[in-house]
């Protein structure tokens, strides 16, 4: 593999899980279920702006669309998500418009669009500077 997302040090175990991919998707990719026309339930970039799915793991590998994708979940897990620009120790919440990619997490204002109306899926253990700065894979703790 040659990104390594799954950094897990022997704490909570990762479970690898089989998807059809509803669009390619990139190793450290965010993602979430969505069903789709055919009845199928398939896996796609995670975005808060998305309501038809919600955040479950984070792609180990590329992957094309329509491709069985191999999605790592769990509680506990240390992988590397695609993030925006930050901190370590902050909660994240899928982007709104960014597919597969985390933000840090901003609840929703009662009555308001904007937010996540949600809890938070992962937490940063580093900060992306350390992964090379700006938007990138960051060290994250799977909530």
């Amino acid at each position: 593999m040659a990104t390594e997302i799954l950094v897990n040090d022997g704490g909570a175990p990762a479970r690898i899980i089989r998807f059809t991919a509803n669009e390619a998707l990139t190793a450290g990719d965010a993602l979430q279920l969505v069903h789709v026309a055919s009845g199928d339930v398939k896996v796609e970039q995670a975005e808060s702006g998305d309501t038809s799915g919600m955040f479950i793991g984070v792609a180990l590998t590329d992957c094309a669309d329509g491709a069985v994708a191999s999605v790592i979940t769990g509680r506990g897990v240390i992988c590397r998500i695609n993030c925006a620009d930050v901190n370590g120790g902050i909660p994240l919440m899928p982007h709104a418009s960014t597919g597969g990619q985390l933000i840090a997490y901003v609840a929703a204002a009662s009555g308001s669009d904007k937010g996540f109306d949600g809890t938070p899926c992962a937490v940063t253990v580093e900060d992306g500077a350390l992964a090379g700065g700006g938007a990138g894979l960051v060290k994250c703790l799977i909530l």
